[in-house]
């Protein structure tokens, strides 16, 4: 994190594991409340995780957010049935900040969502995600969209070479653009269509996409973008294969773009959060969104459950796993 600060860049941290400390896609309460055999409750243990990781990362200036979640429902088609459980990990983690820490000393937090297309799902689950619902502490702070969409030099239409209107971006546009908490693109970055290459990249990766994002097109409610990924893997989607990969590829469209630093929306013209349970229509979609997916069972996101305001030895798991740190940074 030093390092990382010393070249001027900020870090996104995730507040789930893997192996442990995950939420799974199970249809809600379950996905926070279940107790799995060899494993334990579910509830106690990513908060658990978090709590740790949220006070390694914390003391950090250069910690930009924590994500609470990512692409929860790529899991299984009951991951949309499981987004009432993100709803209540965000509210315990908002909580726990607010034990430990003063506003000024809290870190944001973010959901980052796959890019289904255009069509309800995606903005419906981004509308429940980012609005309260039984208090301000359910609602994340910040929204992102893993995007890979963008797989052509250039949209033609119209008599234009480049046309955004053609572009897969414009329906993220009507999305999005009058959204009511910051929103970035959590990952992007096509490596198909034109990208489609073999290792190595012969001529480095040129992100045409940037300028309509950042620029004219986009730039008015777009707060930044991650591209994907920093390393090569067996998907062939890395920017560095090895020391000195990118020697002589400049990056110029990082250089000649940048974020609009001026929020210019007047109040009219952004989202009012009126996504609550007493909106029917809201309800009625993600109804629809769920038995589209095909899930197990259908959930009512609207339903106020919780086992408890934090789940019981959570916070003593938590300790158990600062001991178990502490105990590797001492040995050699």
């Amino acid at each position: 994190m030093k390092k990382a600060l010393s070249l001027g860049l900020y870090v996104i941290v995730p507040l789930t594991g893997k192996d442990w400390g995950f939420l799974p896609a199970f249809p809600a309460p379950d996905c926070y409340t279940q107790e799995i055999e060899d494993y334990g409750n579910v509830g106690n243990n990513v908060l658990a995780f978090a709590k740790t990781v949220m006070k390694e990362f914390a003391q950090y200036n250069n910690t930009l957010m924590f994500t609470a979640a990512n692409e929860l429902a790529q899991l299984d088609k009951n991951g949309y049935a499981a987004f009432p459980c993100v709803k209540a990990f965000v509210r315990d983690l908002h909580n726990h900040q607010a034990q430990l820490y003063s506003r000024e000393g809290r870190v944001p937090l973010i959901y980052s969502d796959v890019d289904t297309g255009g069509g309800a799902a995606r903005k419906v689950v981004a509308d429940y995600l980012t609005c309260a619902l039984d208090s301000e502490a359910d609602a994340v702070d910040a929204y992102g969209l893993n995007v890979y969409s963008w797989c052509d030099e250039t949209y033609p239409g119209d008599g234009k070479a480049d046309n955004f209107q053609y572009s897969p971006y414009k329906d993220i546009k009507e999305d999005f653009k009058d959204f009511s908490v910051p929103f970035i693109f959590s990952e992007f970055g096509c490596n198909l269509g034109v990208f489609k290459t073999k290792c190595p990249y012969p001529d480095g990766r040129t992100w045409p996409d940037v300028k309509h994002f950042l620029g004219e097109d986009m730039g008015q409610f777009m707060s930044g973008a991650v591209a994907f990924q920093w390393s090569m893997d067996k998907e062939e989607y890395g920017l560095t294969l090895s020391p000195g990969f990118l020697a002589g590829q400049e990056q110029k469209v990082y250089k000649k773009y940048h974020v609009n630093g001026t929020w210019n929306a007047k109040p009219s013209e952004v989202d009012q959060c009126s996504f609550v349970p007493s909106d029917v229509a809201p309800m009625e979609e993600s109804t629809k969104v769920q038995r589209q997916r095909g899930v197990d069972k259908v959930v009512d996101w609207s339903a106020a459950w919780t086992n408890e305001p934090f789940p019981k030895n959570a916070d003593r798991a938590a300790r158990y796993l600062d001991e178990s740190l502490n105990h590797l940074r001492s040995m050699p």
